[in-house]
């Protein structure tokens, strides 16, 4: 039975180039750790005579992503080894993207890895 862990990451949208690398980066990894499938999907404006760059600046980014894994035996097994996996560091817990908390936009966009 397939198994899937998520996570909601709020941002400024300054940062959102920086974290879009850094996930990037560790999806082969995560595979390589037996993740299926990683999909990401971040908020857009919803009202009209908004635009994006008007939207991220005074709302952040919200970013909601979650990990396939072929089952729960195969994810705990690979997040052990990812946790203990010093390139996960920043993606783990990215100090560098200055997190904050935002409320949620009900709107998202998937993007599939």
């Amino acid at each position: 039975m397939l198994y899937v862990d998520g996570l909601v990451t709020a941002l400024p949208a300054k940062n959102k180039d920086t974290y879009q690398q850094l996930v990037k980066d560790a999806v082969p990894l995560m595979r390589s750790y037996g993740a299926i499938q990683v999909v990401h999907c971040s908020d857009k404006p919803t009202h009209q005579n908004v635009t994006q760059e008007d939207y991220e600046t005074a709302k952040g980014v919200v970013v909601f992503s979650w990990i396939i894994w072929p089952s729960r035996e195969v994810r705990d097994r690979g997040m052990e080894k990812m946790l203990s996996d010093p390139r996960f560091d920043d993606v783990m817990n990215p100090h560098s993207l200055e997190g904050e908390r935002l409320e949620l936009d009900p709107s998202f966009v998937p993007k599939f890895h």
